[in-house]
């Protein structure tokens, strides 16, 4: 591993980072545009903007609540993060 990967990292990240804003702003005003329209036709592309519904467990408030239920369905998990800084 050398200083010069690290900086052509970095610089790549940068570089996504910045053109990841600039798809979520093109984003944002292709749904500002499609306002509550969920399908859109332009010349060849379907653009979809649908509503999902989904149901998610507040892992606080069970943990906070119901500790022994907490405890007898948590697991944990082990993994390794990379990170420079």
């Amino acid at each position: 591993m050398t200083r010069g990967q690290i900086l052509e990292l970095k610089d790549i990240e940068a570089r996504i980072k910045a053109l990841q804003a600039q798809a979520d702003k093109i984003k944002d005003e292709m749904k500002a545009e499609m306002g509550n329209d969920e399908h859109r036709e332009v010349d060849g592309f379907t653009v979809n903007y649908t509503i999902v519904i989904s149901t998610t467990l507040d892992s606080k408030k069970l943990k906070n609540e119901l500790p022994d239920l907490w405890n007898k369905y948590s697991k944990e998990g082990i993994t390794r993060r990379f990170s420079i800084s």
